[in-house]
């Protein structure tokens, strides 16, 4: 398929979602519609793809409901806008061991949703042997101990740099008020600007201020966070003026909103990378000329420009985001090679015997199989998937795309059968880029094995030492450019829209983080 011929075809695709959009908001006024709330209300209306599933800390919080859980949880250690590290519910924290102790200096006169006092004991309660966060990731963690009221320690294994770990909305500080005298979830108590109230399941979250809060409090009454699973839904919502905010605008709605009077379009680049996962199990991604030869013939700068229409950068194979701590600005990436790609596939021995345009080897197709998610996380996936399937079929390789929901992506994932997963994210909070360890022999989601990689992971995790961190993540940035365990496409802007009446919000680079500081409303 030509150059020509590509173009038309990813025109007429976000023509059909575009003008799937524009039919379901049937709005051809190019001025935003006033909301349908009262005149003085400082309720703020959030629209969200998903439903919060688990508000207790031995479980994962994931898809949006991070976003609420960062109205009503905190943690020790925060991020400002930019990702760099602030103070949290701890004021300060030093290392006197470089890494293996650290202790933590509470901010004291802060209390808990339920009047309960925040101290060293919530701390302890937050992260017991019970919480996710000790059995998944901060497996090093030997002991949790208060030194006093207002002072904590954590013992490792081995040093880490743990204030960044820290950071994570989804293992936050909770109020051991959560649960009752026989240890049963009861609610969320956290110590954040708003407090719970209510949660109608798969349709609203209502929060209320929490006039009792240690900071600036907030000047919003209350925010209600709409859950609408469609992407498209959710805009049409709030072009009729259903939503003050929608978190995750889709990519192809944000030149239109942007053109609205009235709606505010903030964009940054987020931590996030969209990536293609290989399965270095099984043929025929076990064989590393494979893997590059896929990395040659994609158009990262397509994917950007012709499908997403400008929103986020081209990856070229940088394994995450430049925003990050430690991205190297001189590495070398890729660029689509046609040539060069196919070039790769014939040392690996593959070659088109019958002439169909599918290459062979020892009586096999080059065939595999793309996992992509239907969650709203991922609804630009569906379209890059697509034009990764024309990109590679030039090379002579044949890809079957499913569209699966993430449940049955685990099953498939679990058994190995899957070719490659179109992926964004993972490990990925704030500045620190855990995101490597994704590919070690450890992690659940590495189909990957490589000692030397393994080890430079382990070493660069182990060290508080900016320098030598510097040194040992640049090695990874390379390891990964020249291996490819997955070839990384996309890295994510985050859009947030906020309607006519929404004032005072700023975005942060920081996803999934909702900072609703200084918001406030005026409705007409």
């Amino acid at each position: 398929m030509d150059r020509n011929f590509k173009f038309i075809l990813l025109t007429c695709m976000l023509l059909a979602v575009i003008g799937a959009s524009a039919c379901i908001g049937g709005d051809k006024d190019e001025t935003a519609k006033g909301d349908s709330f009262g005149e003085n209300s400082q309720d703020l209306v959030v629209g969200i793809s998903s439903d919060v599933n688990n508000w207790y800390l031995d479980k994962f919080a994931d898809g949006d409901a991070r976003f609420v859980w960062s109205q009503v949880y905190e943690t020790l250690v925060r991020l400002d806008s930019n990702l760099n590290i602030t103070p949290g519910l701890a004021e300060s924290w030093e290392t006197p061991d470089n890494g293996t102790t650290w202790l933590f200096h509470l901010r004291k006169n802060v209390t808990f949703h339920d009047g309960t006092p925040f101290n060293s004991d919530s701390v302890v309660f937050s992260y017991s042997n019970k919480s996710y966060v000790r059995q998944a990731v901060l497996k090093p963690i030997k002991s949790v101990e208060a030194i006093d009221n207002y002072t904590v320690k954590f013992v490792l294994q081995k040093p880490m740099p743990l204030p960044f770990y820290l950071t994570h909305v989804a293992w936050p500080i909770m109020g051991p008020g959560c649960l009752d005298k026989a240890g049963n979830f009861v609610k969320p108590v956290g110590t954040g600007p708003f407090k719970f109230e209510s949660q109608t399941k798969d349709q609203e979250i209502v929060l209320t201020r929490n006039d009792a809060y240690w900071g600036n409090k907030s000047l919003l009454d209350k925010v209600i966070f709409k859950v609408i699973p469609d992407p498209s839904t959710q805009v049409m919502a709030f072009e009729n003026g259903e939503l003050d905010m929608i978190i995750k605008v889709p990519e192809y709605d944000v030149k239109r909103l942007e053109a609205k009077k009235g709606i505010q379009v903030q964009r940054k680049l987020s931590t996030f990378t969209d990536f293609l996962q290989f399965n270095c199990d099984k043929t025929p991604f076990n064989d590393t000329k494979i893997r590059q030869s896929v990395a040659y013939a994609i158009d990262t700068n397509t994917l950007v420009n012709g499908v997403l229409n400008g929103i986020g950068k081209p990856a070229g194979g940088r394994p995450y985001s430049p925003n990050m701590m430690y991205s190297d600005p001189d590495l070398k990436t890729y660029s689509q090679d046609l040539d060069k790609s196919k070039a790769l596939l014939k040392e690996a021995g593959w070659e088109d015997s019958n002439g169909d345009g599918i290459l062979e080897k020892d009586g096999s197709p080059l065939n595999c199989t793309l996992l992509v998610s239907k969650g709203a996380w991922a609804a630009r996936h569906t379209l890059m998937a697509q034009v990764v399937q024309e990109d590679l079929r030039k090379i002579g390789m044949n890809v079957e795309i499913q569209v699966l929901d993430e449940g049955a992506i685990s099953k498939l994932e679990g058994v190995g059968n899957f070719g490659m997963i179109l992926r964004s994210g993972y490990f990925v909070w704030g500045p620190y880029p855990k995101h490597f360890f994704i590919h070690h022999s450890k992690s659940p989601y590495s189909h990957y094995h490589n000692e030397t990689y393994d080890q430079l992971v382990d070493a660069a995790d182990s060290t508080i030492d900016p320098q030598k961190q510097k040194e040992f993540y640049y090695a990874l940035q390379a390891f990964v450019i020249k291996e490819v365990p997955a070839f990384y496409l996309v890295h994510e802007e985050k859009v947030v829209a906020t309607g006519p009446s929404v004032k005072g919000f700023v975005i942060t680079a920081e996803d999934p983080w909702l900072d609703l500081s200084g918001v406030y409303l005026e409705r007409k």
